[in-house]
């Protein structure tokens, strides 16, 4: 199991300010879970309750998307991204 460094945007901080937490897991799918699982009010903004992506996330500044979603393997020392979508225009 590998100890990945979870950031948050600053739209996702709130209530705690906490912008940085520690998650552990073999993939993305799993360190996302467990910091949810220690930030409860995290869950709802970050993965819907069909489990789907609510948020884009990056692994070492990649999206997953490009690799294998939430099955991505991850490794000591990883860095994760979670940040909301953005429209504009």
């Amino acid at each position: 199991m590998a100890t990945v460094l979870v950031k948050l945007s600053a739209a996702l901080v709130y209530p705690s300010g906490q912008t940085d937490l520690e998650g552990q897991g073999s993939t993305v799918g799993e360190v996302i879970a467990s910091c949810c699982a220690a930030r409860p009010e995290l869950a709802r903004r970050v993965l819907g309750d069909d489990g789907r992506q609510l948020v884009g996330v990056f692994l070492n500044g990649r999206s997953i998307r490009q690799l294998d979603g939430l099955q991505t393997p991850v490794a000591d020392g990883d860095e994760l991204r979670l940040t909301p979508p953005i429209a504009g225009g």
